[in-house]
């Protein structure tokens, strides 16, 4: 939560992103909502097949910022798998990542 109020999100913003009530919700624009959908179909191995996401990240996005978001995407899930895999605690139990404003830009 910390890290979304950090980039602007709002507390029903966050709320929502847990499901796919945020697909439904004005609180997003069609350009956050490809991104979210996106993020979601990338780590979830579904990206590939999803046409509709894809069409969605066009209409946005520029090839170059498509490629950064898949990036970023395939990088955080990687750290994610590669830590449990070894058992690394990478938060404290029941803490969360303290991000610092200045990695936000």
């Amino acid at each position: 939560m910390e890290l979304g109020r950090a980039l602007g999100l709002t507390a029903e913003q966050i709320d929502l992103l847990d499901g796919d009530r945020w697909e439904g919700s004005p609180l997003f624009s069609g350009k956050e909502k490809a991104a979210i959908r996106w993020a979601d179909e990338v780590t979830n191995l579904r990206a590939k097949r999803n046409d509709f996401a894809f069409e969605e990240m066009k209409k946005h996005f520029t090839t170059r910022q498509i490629v950064e978001l898949t990036f970023v995407c395939g990088m955080w899930n990687l750290s994610g798998r590669v830590a449990e895999a070894l058992r690394l605690v990478v938060e404290p139990p029941g803490g969360r990542i303290a991000f610092q404003e200045k990695d936000m830009r």
